[in-house]
């Protein structure tokens, strides 16, 4: 075993997509379900959750209807 491979690596921190994508089948949400009440495509959700997208109003919208926008303006960017 060599030197590296001893050093602790902190965890690292999930993305906002995965954020959306994560509450949005917590929820039991479809894309449409989620695309339908935010007023966003199916393609634009899943843009968001693949961190494709990073308008920050649709952000906001989604995260707001998944019930985690606290969590989402405390993740990394």
């Amino acid at each position: 075993m060599n030197m590296v491979s001893k050093i602790a690596k902190p965890p690292v921190a999930p993305s906002v997509g995965a954020l959306l994508a994560e509450a949005r089948l917590a929820r039991g949400y479809s894309l449409d379900d989620v695309a339908e009440t935010t007023g966003l495509t199916v393609a634009e959700v899943t843009a968001l959750e693949n961190d494709a997208d990073f308008d920050a109003s649709r952000i906001r919208r989604t995260a707001s209807v998944l019930g985690i926008l606290e969590k989402i303006c405390d993740a990394p960017r």
